[in-house]
């Protein structure tokens, strides 16, 4: 059976996942896959009964009584036209319980290699939005996001280009903490799991110029309570080059700061381990001139358990804000990484997500 390590503080997450997942098994919010559904993307275990499913829960969720409960999918990719390199991230998200701001989404394009970039945020009345429970099928006015674990087509328009992609997974589906359950912040259990690996290619077009691209893209899938307390967070998807696929999240709230990462290994093994707080690396900030919220375009990366040591760069242009209807805005940038992990050397390139002020 494939084991599970914890190592340091991180096996308070895991402890805290295995509770949440032996007393929700039976009962939990996922929903049951259909029989007839294809098969899914292989989920690994650690032994703990996982409380995600990558078929059923691709799909929406009955919502909790939180009035900031939310169901969010999105991917980011790494893909190639022309001699040039693209970032792109498409991202959907609902607040059913909110009366405003409840149904959105957002598409984001960098060009690496020159820094050109742009962003679309669509709000959506909810008589306009629909994304079916237990299976993938989210339509908006612009937006198309259809399929399963096997394979998923995505179509997005904006006044200045569009998007026709086709993503497969290529690899095992990866679960946060390994159940797929764990706290957030404060003791508000999430639910999420990734596709780390997706073959991804078709066409970008950007102000009427066209691009087929090919690529790799990483997609998550999160879904739960968001903590009222959380004033901070970073996450990032790194992919290394010996397979290991790590997720971090490092999160601030009113109570509690928490610097952890989800180790997923090519034999289907887990590690959760601590990081060493991302603050403590964290400098070269940058202010948006749009929100005026500040950021940090660099970080040194430590996990000790695993001998991991990373410089991490944002790439092609700092200004990959994207703002919020509140007036306030969130970061989601391409970046690149060298350093060691496990000892040796390692290089490639993820994204990074980060919201809340870095002013300390």
């Amino acid at each position: 059976m494939p084991a599970i390590r914890t190592k340091g503080r991180a096996a308070a997450l895991v402890t805290t996942a295995a509770a949440l997942a032996l007393c929700t098994f039976a009962s939990s919010s996922a929903q049951a896959a259909d029989p007839s559904a294809k098969p899914a993307a292989p989920s690994t275990t650690s032994g703990i009964p996982a409380v995600v499913d990558p078929v059923a829960d691709l799909g929406r969720h009955a919502p909790g009584p939180e009035l900031t409960w939310f169901d969010s999918i999105y991917f980011t990719s790494s893909v190639q036209a022309n001699g040039q390199d693209f970032g792109l991230q498409v991202h959907t998200r609902i607040l059913p319980n909110r009366d405003q701001a409840a149904y959105r989404w957002t598409f984001s394009v960098i060009n690496k290699t020159t820094g050109w970039y742009k962003d679309y945020a669509a709000m959506v009345e909810p008589k306009d939005y629909r994304w079916s429970q237990g299976k993938l099928d989210i339509k908006a006015p612009g937006l198309s996001w259809t399929g399963d674990s096997v394979r998923q087509s995505v179509q997005v328009e904006t006044p200045w280009g569009s998007l026709d992609v086709q993503l497969a997974p290529t690899g095992p589906a990866m679960n946060y903490a390994s159940t797929g359950v764990f706290h957030l912040a404060d003791g508000v259990p999430n639910y999420e799991f990734a596709l780390p690996e997706m073959r991804t290619s078709g066409t970008l077009v950007v102000e009427g110029k066209k691009h087929e691209v090919r690529g790799t893209s990483w997609l998550d899938r999160q879904w739960g309570e968001m903590p009222r307390s959380l004033t901070r967070w970073t996450w990032m998807n790194l992919s290394m080059p010996n397979g290991d696929k790590v997720a971090l999240w490092d999160t601030v709230g009113a109570k509690s700061k928490n610097s952890w990462a989800t180790v997923l290994h090519p034999d289907g093994s887990y590690d959760v381990v601590d990081v060493e707080p991302l603050a403590q690396g964290a400098s070269r900030q940058w202010t948006s001139p749009a929100t005026g919220q500040r950021y940090p375009t660099r970080w040194r990366i430590r996990i000790p358990a695993l001998r991991t040591e990373l410089d991490v760069r944002v790439t092609g242009n700092p200004d990959q804000e994207i703002e919020t209807p509140d007036g306030s805005g969130y970061l989601e940038a391409t970046v690149a990484f060298t350093g060691v992990h496990n000892g040796k050397k390692v290089r490639g390139e993820n994204y990074v997500e980060m919201t809340g002020e870095w002013n300390s």
